[in-house]
C-alpha cells in the first residue's frame, strides 16, 4: 500500500488561552475521499488550516508527501470557506491572480465554470456574487491546481442539489486520479462521496471509519408522525428526537420494550442524517 499523502498526530491549536482543537489524529492516503463531519463551531475550518499549512499548530505534527506543509505549498491544493477569492476584483482577474501565483494552475478552470454555470459572471466583480457563485469561483479555482492532496473546507455550502452531486462527480475523479481528499462538511448528504468518515465534536474525533461500518453502529432508528411524538419519546434514547418533514426520529433505547405499541411507529434503515445526529449527541 502506498504512503499517507498526509498525516497528522497528536495535533492542536489553540488562541491564547482557548484550545480549538486537540489531540487529533488523521490521515488520507491516495486515491481516498475522507469526509471530516461534525456541528459548527467544533473547530473543523481551524484543523484543516493547520493540516493545509495555512495556520501552524499549537501542538502536534503535520505532514504532506513527507514535509510540513508550509515548507511545500505545491502538495496541497486548499479551500477554506470565504476566504479564497477577492471581493475587489472580477471572477477572471481572481482566476488571473491564481494562474501567476500557482505553477501548477491549468486550465481546468475553463470547463468548470461553465459547467458551475457562473462562466458569463466572470467580468463581475466577486462582491456583487451571491453566496453560491462565490463558491462555485472557489472551487473552479481549487480544483484547477495540480496536486497530490486536496484540502476542501466545506465545499457544497451554498449550493443546490444538482450542483452537490456534480461537486462530489469531480471529487470522485480525484480519487480516480490517485489523489487524496480532505472535504470538511455538517451536511449528512456529503458522506454520500467519501470513502471514509472522520467525526469531530468538542472532545475531538468521536469515530473514524467506513460509511458501512459507520452507518452499521447506529442504534435501531424508530420513526413515526408527529402525532406520535409524545408517546415515541419515552421509548427513545436520552428522550431525543429529531424533527423531519412530517415526521419524528428517534434511536429506540436499549430497555424500550418495542414499538408495537406507539401507533404508526416503525423502525427503519438508519440515513446518514441519523448517523451524524447519533454521533453529535454521543458519549
Amino acid at each position: 500500500m502506498s504512503d499517507p499523502i498526509l498525516v497528522a498526530e497528536n495535533v492542536g491549536k489553540s488562541f491564547g488561552d482557548e484550545a480549538v482543537v486537540g489531540g487529533i489524529d488523521l490521515t488520507v492516503d491516495p486515491g481516498e475521499v475522507v469526509v471530516l463531519m461534525g456541528p459548527n463551531g467544533t473547530g473543523k475550518s481551524v484543523l484543516v488550516s493547520c493540516l493545509a499549512g495555512g495556520l501552524v499548530p499549537s501542538a502536534g505534527r503535520v505532514e504532506v508527501a513527507g514535509r510540513p506543509p508550509a515548507s511545500d505549498p505545491g502538495t496541497t491544493s486548499f479551500l477554506l470557506q470565504d476566504a479564497l477569492c477577492l471581493d475587489r476584483l472580477t471572477g477572471r482577474e481572481n482566476v488571473a491572480f491564481y494562474d501567476r501565483l500557482n505553477p501548477t494552475f491549468t486550465d481546468e478552470w475553463r470547463t468548470l465554470v461553465e459547467t458551475f454555470g457562473i462562466d458569463d459572471r466572470l467580468d463581475d466583480r466577486v462582491a456583487h456574487y451571491s453566496g453560491g457563485m462565490r463558491r462555485k469561483l472557489e472551487l473552479a479555482i481549487a480544483l484547477s491546481i495540480e496536486a497530490p492532496l486536496y484540502v476542501l473546507d466545506e465545499p457544497t455550502a451554498a449550493l443546490d442539489l444538482t450542483m452537490v452531486s456534480e461537486v462530489h462527480h469531480r471529487l470522485s475523479e480525484l480519487r480516480d486520479r490517485g489523489k487524496g481528499v480532505l472535504v470538511t462538511t455538517h451536511l449528512p448528504m456529503d458522506a454520500d462521496v467519501a470513502d471514509r468518515i472522520v467525526f469531530l465534536t468538542g472532545d475531538g474525533v468521536v469515530a473514524s471509519g467506513t460509511p458501512d461500518a459507520l452507518l452499521s453502529s447506529v442504534p435501531p432508528v424508530v420513526e413515526a408522525s408527529l402525532g406520535s411524538a409524545d408517546a415515541l419519546a419515552d421509548e427513545v434514547m436520552d428522550g431525543r428526537l429529531f424533527r423531519g418533514d412530517g415526521v419524528v426520529r428517534g434511536f429506540l433505547d436499549s430497555d424500550a420494550a418495542g414499538v408495537d405499541d406507539l401507533g404508526d411507529a416503525r423502525v427503519t434503515d438508519p440515513t446518514y442524517a441519523d448517523l451524524f445526529n447519533y454521533l453529535r449527541f454521543a458519549d
